[in-house]
C-alpha cells in the first residue's frame, strides 16, 4: 500500500502562515474490518416493568376523560344515529327543549324500538378539533347511558363541556333527560314545541 504525505498550509490566529505535513496512509481493510459475533449486540439489562394501573385518575378520583375516549364505541350502532338534516329539523320543531350547563337537549319521541342521538356542534365551540372532542364526549356519555330508548335525543353542546370530566356529563346528562321527560308530561299537547 502507497503512503503519501501532503503539506498542508493554514493561517494561524495571529494571522502567520503555517505548514503541516499529514500522512494519508490507510490501515489495509483486513485490519480494520469489524464482524459482529454472536454478542456483537448485546441487549440492556432489562429494568423491572412497573405494572400498568387500571385508568388514569384526577386528583378528585374521576377518571380521566381521554381515557375513556380511547376505548372502543362498541355498542353505538348506526340505527342510534341521526344523521339527515331533515330528522334534525322534525326534532328542533316538535321536540322539548332543555338548558342545562353543558348542553342543550332537545327530545322527541321516535317510535322506534331504540334511542337516537344527533350531535350539532357548531363553529361557536371553537375549531374542528374542539368540535370533535365535544362529539366524541357526547357519544361516550349516550353509549354509557341506554336511557333515551324510543327517543330521539339532539345534543347542542356548550363550551363548558369540554372541560368537565366523563363522570359529571354523565350525571348532568341524566338529570336533564329526566327534566325534558317530566316537562313533557306536563305539556297539554305532547308534540307542542316546549319554549322554554
Amino acid at each position: 500500500m502507497r503512503s503519501l504525505t501532503l503539506a498542508v498550509r493554514f493561517h494561524s490566529k495571529g494571522g502567520h502562515e503555517r505548514q503541516a505535513h499529514v500522512s494519508t496512509e490507510h490501515a489495509s481493510p483486513e485490519t480494520d474490518a469489524w464482524i459482529s459475533g454472536p454478542d456483537g449486540y448485546e441487549k440492556r439489562p432489562s429494568r423491572p416493568q412497573t405494572p400498568a394501573r387500571e385508568g388514569p385518575q384526577t386528583t378528585d378520583g374521576f377518571e380521566r376523560v381521554g381515557a375513556a375516549l380511547a376505548a372502543p364505541m362498541a355498542g353505538f350502532r348506526p340505527a342510534e344515529r341521526i344523521r339527515r338534516r331533515a330528522e334534525f329539523q322534525h326534532v328542533y320543531e316538535r321536540g322539548t327543549r332543555v338548558h342545562s350547563r353543558y348542553c342543550t337537549l332537545f327530545v322527541l319521541p321516535n317510535e322506534r324500538a331504540v334511542g337516537r342521538l344527533g350531535i350539532a356542534a357548531t363553529r361557536k365551540l371553537g375549531g374542528a378539533v374542539q368540535r370533535n372532542r365535544a362529539k366524541r364526549l357526547i357519544r361516550e356519555v349516550f353509549r354509557r347511558n341506554k336511557i333515551a330508548e324510543g327517543l330521539d335525543v339532539v345534543v347542542v353542546p356548550k363550551r363548558e363541556l369540554l372541560d368537565a370530566s366523563l363522570t359529571v356529563l354523565e350525571a348532568d346528562y341524566r338529570t336533564t333527560l329526566e327534566r325534558a321527560s317530566r316537562r313533557r308530561a306536563r305539556s297539554p299537547d305532547a308534540d307542542a314545541h316546549s319554549r322554554l
